[in-house]
């Protein structure tokens, strides 16, 4: 049975373990990873279904590597045919630790030259641009002299939507902004806010859950060129389960090029918000309880203002959006409790390269 690794920024392994169950997956958690067994059909499907992920691969090969020669034998004892065809473009991604083998550029040549080998002739070079699809993504991981190779399922990142072409400053990854919706618990059946909303990130990713759709419907993947998977074998996308959501999804912003990012981007997602130009004192209230997820500013370039902007949402959630429950990330405490001295943390990730907490008020 092939063995999958799912990796995601640590702190979020428990709400990627319960998509995965949710998926009829069962995995073991370690920081940053799940690791599991699935059939490669099957394991393909969950790239384009999976919400929470950052790549999922698959484990090619592994044995034990100290010398060049032994790194060669063990990758040209490895079948590639189910996974490349001579002319596909391959990527490299390696890590080694405390091996022998310590040369990256090395260890990157000698297995591209033995999987040539294995492929018996021709080479593995790059394809025109106009043929993305077909590039393959290979991590090599070589520690204390074992070696690892996997191939990436998704080529792209599985955060890398497709839709969101407009952002802005401090974009909230796609994958990021469905695993707070998860965590939160939310599954379209409650009005949900964000009045933060930026490029439209948290509503969008929202909408997608509460339709049933596959995050990344329109984009490839790099398993749809694994030979082994073609002819019929490849599996077919979800279904979505309905087309308008169950409870109103609203995002709300003070900055109007913002909502024009956030209208762009759900045009192309091909989903239904709604989005109002409207600052966070006075928010729009689309029902009388709901949850409010939102990714507050807290970069340095708003200054003093950052604690202003805590302290309004705070009012905000006691006044007009009193009844409902919220969420927020925030990298420093002392913000987080200007929202309400009742706030509690949930878990702790990586923001783009900044430690953030995710902070839970209950209504």
């Amino acid at each position: 049975m092939p063995k999958w690794t799912l990796t995601l920024p640590p702190g979020l392994e428990p709400v990627a373990l319960r998509e995965l169950e949710g998926l009829g997956v069962r995995a073991k958690s370690t920081p940053g990873a799940l690791l599991f067994e699935a059939e490669l059909a099957a394991g393909a499907l969950l790239a384009r279904s999976l919400r929470t992920a950052n790549r999922l691969s698959c484990e090619v090969l592994s044995g034990r590597a100290r010398s060049l020669e032994e790194l060669a034998a063990v990758v040209r004892e490895a079948d590639w045919r189910p996974f490349l065809r001579l002319r596909d473009e391959v990527e490299l991604s390696t890590h080694t630790a405390r091996s022998r083998l310590s040369r990256k550029d090395m260890v990157e040549k000698k297995v591209l030259n033995a999987i040539h080998d294995q492929l018996r002739g021709g080479g593995v070079r790059a394809l025109p641009a106009s043929r993305p699809h077909r590039q393959q993504r290979l991590q090599i991981h070589l520690e204390d002299d074992q070696l690892r190779i996997s191939i990436d399922a998704g080529g792209e990142r599985l955060g890398v939507r497709g839709w969101r072409q407009a952002q802005g400053k401090a974009p909230l990854r796609e994958n990021l902004a469905a695993s707070l919706l998860l965590l939160a618990g939310w599954d379209g059946d409650e009005a949900l806010l964000d009045p933060f909303c930026g490029s439209g990130t948290i509503p969008i990713e929202a909408a997608l859950l509460a339709a049933g759709r596959p995050p990344g419907t329109g984009r490839p993947y790099a398993y749809e060129a694994w030979p082994v998977l073609q002819g019929g074998a490849a599996p077919r996308p979800i279904p979505a389960r309905r087309s308008v959501p169950a409870a109103p999804i609203v995002g709300s912003d003070r900055h109007g090029p913002a909502l024009a990012d956030a209208h762009q981007n759900a045009e192309r997602a091909g989903v239904s918000i709604q989005l109002v130009q409207a600052d966070v004192s006075e928010p729009p209230v689309p029902a009388s309880a709901g949850l409010v997820l939102t990714n507050p500013p807290y970069g340095m370039r708003l200054g003093n203002q950052v604690a202003g902007v805590y302290r309004a949402l705070g009012r905000a959630l006691q006044g007009p959006l009193s009844g409902w429950r919220a969420m927020f990330i925030c990298p420093d405490a002392e913000l987080a409790r200007l929202v309400s001295p009742r706030v509690f943390p949930i878990t702790s990730f990586s923001n783009g390269g900044t430690r953030v907490t995710a902070w839970a008020l209950d209504d």
